[in-house]
């Protein structure tokens, strides 16, 4: 079974993934003869929800002048598994250049064309497989849109035509989830799963929706272990008065402003009094002039402040400077004025044999001091830091990869003849624990009398030691690691119900070992035994053996991602 992720990447709209539409045609011949001659032995009509397609769609009252013309209906079944096909390519085109009504147009075209050849879903694999690409094209569009029930309806019709299907379970999952239903997404996935157990994509989303179901189990027992603690009763207690407190600052702010501003328009009012009682009276002032030349005064009486107090504050350093010269000279005329028979204190330091250097360093007196000339004849001798290896992808870890690149390797080390290495430990602990978190494994029960599926999949990563590095010698880059580790996994039920649990122990992971079979994985004794209503232990054990397998590829993924990283 293909992964649903690579199908989607048959397109070369950038990004890929979920977002890339199914355009690869390779099972239909580009030779109209022989589309013809295919054509001849369809005999049916897609069993589909015209109305959904059509653009009188309650939910595509966006398009507004855009609505789809009615599609006419050929007689020839040649001619239509042709037109059909052309609207396919006409939706991918209008789907690349970002026109997603257009694109939608020509799917539902593409689709209403081929209602007569798959009637009572009793057409040919060449027409239900062309049905399932416009419909699952056409879901994918409509998500693109927001158009989440639209997207989750043609899904399902998709599904009608092939109920097993993991592209169009996967697209009615992702809708669903969309909308909320995350039951119904988990459904799917775990449908798709059986289908196709090592298909990434849908193991991603699956493990999703269970991360975030687990995250908000947590937040809700978090919020009633507060609810029912001691201090419950208290629950909004501090809260209250924070807002109490919060609530009589603003009332006291809002207090003095309107005090400040009560005093404000006081002060213009016995301005303008003045004005107006002086002689020769003058004009009055408005408020928002007074109170204008009233904040450029302030601002320059503090402006004035501040250059009074620089220099106050230089006058003071000025007076420690001189204090501080004052000081040397007198110690030298002290010096100076002392008997021939004491020693100063640079004559006592050359008999110690130290001297000082120009630059104020203490050293031997014997040490002779470069001159200038010397110096810039000898250049700059100060170490510098080694540039880091370029990284350059590497086939296997174990290998050795010859450097075709004159840039590899430090300045003086472009052949990489001398001995150079790069420690990447903890690059490589992330990158591992990643790789193992994502092992999964799938079992369907065989012995149950109903079917039951099985998931283990990886709780946490313990224990994880060693180190990693990058050299380069001999003109050959080698990729160099030794880890040990342990692995907690769980194996659930259709209900997320943890039946059994155990570890698993990775003790050498190391560049010697290039197989998967040649990982060594040891399975201790169980932590929670196999137990539940119609629980097998076959299927426990095989279950965890599948585990184990995933493991060792997961490793390889890792030694990939390292040689392709560094």
């Amino acid at each position: 079974m293909t992964d649903v992720r690579d199908t989607l990447e048959d397109d070369v709209i950038p990004g890929g993934g979920e977002d890339a539409l199914e355009v690869n045609d390779d099972d239909l011949d580009a030779n109209a003869a022989d589309d013809e001659a295919a054509a001849a032995d369809s005999a049916a009509a897609v069993d589909s929800d015209e109305s959904m397609f059509e653009s009188g769609s309650t939910e595509s009252s966006e398009e507004g002048s855009d609505k789809d013309e009615k599609t006419p209906p050929v007689d020839d079944p040649n001619e239509a598994l042709l037109q059909a096909m052309n609207h396919k390519e006409e939706g991918n085109n209008h789907f690349k250049s970002g026109d997603l009504i257009s694109a939608a147009r020509s799917y539902r075209h593409g689709t209403t064309l081929l209602k007569n050849l798959n009637q009572g879903n009793t057409g040919d694999e060449q027409v239900k497989q062309l049905i399932i690409s416009l419909q699952t094209n056409l879901s994918m569009v409509c998500f693109k849109q927001n158009k989440h029930k639209m997207s989750r309806d043609i899904a399902s019709k998709a599904l009608e035509v092939e109920k097993c299907n993991v592209k169009a379970l996967y697209r009615r999952a992702v809708a669903s989830r969309a909308m909320g239903d995350v039951d119904a997404a988990r459904a799917d996935l775990k449908e798709a799963l059986k289908l196709d157990p090592v298909n990434t994509a849908v193991k991603k989303e699956l493990l999703a929706i269970k991360k975030s179901l687990e995250d908000l189990k947590q937040k809700e027992k978090a919020r009633l272990q507060k609810a029912f603690s001691k201090s419950g009763s208290l629950l909004y207690s501090d809260k209250e008065a924070e807002e109490k407190r919060k609530l009589e600052e603003k009332k006291e702010q809002e207090r003095q402003e309107a005090e400040a501003l009560k005093k404000r328009k006081q002060e213009w009012e016995d301005e303008c009094v003045r004005r107006m009682s002086s002689e020769p009276p003058e004009e009055a002032i408005s408020y928002d002039d007074w109170d204008k030349a009233r904040k450029k005064e302030e601002e320059d009486e503090e402006k004035a402040r501040k250059k009074a107090k620089k220099e106050e504050e230089d006058r003071k350093r000025e007076e420690k400077r001189k204090a501080r010269e004052a000081q040397k000279a007198s110690s030298k005329s002290n010096d100076n004025d002392s008997s021939d028979d004491e020693l100063t204190e640079k004559e006592m330091a050359m008999l110690r044999g130290y001297k000082k250097t120009s630059d104020g360093r203490t050293t031997s007196y014997f040490n002779r001091e470069q001159t200038e000339q010397e110096k810039e004849l000898i250049g700059c001798i100060k170490p510098k830091r080694l540039e880091e290896v370029s990284s350059t992808p590497s086939p296997t870890a174990a290998s050795q990869t010859p450097l075709n690149n004159s840039s590899v390797g430090s300045v003086w080390n472009a052949a990489g003849t001398t001995w150079e290495e790069k420690d990447t430990t903890e690059w490589c602990r992330a990158c591992l624990t990643e790789c193992l978190k994502e092992a999964t494994a799938v079992v369907t029960a065989s012995k149950a009398e109903q079917s039951l599926t099985y998931m283990a999949v990886v709780k946490e990563i313990t224990s994880l030691t060693g180190d990693a590095s990058v050299a380069l010698a001999g003109g050959k880059k080698r990729y160099i690691y030794d880890f040990h580790t342990s692995i907690k996994y769980d194996i659930l039920d259709d209900g997320d119900d943890k039946i059994a649990s155990g570890t698993l122990h990775l003790p050498d992971i190391n560049s010697a070992t290039t197989a998967e079979e040649e990982l060594e994985v040891d399975i201790s004794g169980w932590k929670k035994a196999p137990s539940g209503e119609g629980v097998n232990l076959e299927d426990a054990v095989a279950c965890q053996n599948l585990l184990v397998q995933d493991v060792r590829k997961s490793v390889l993924r890792f030694v990939e991602k390292f040689n392709a990283n560094f």
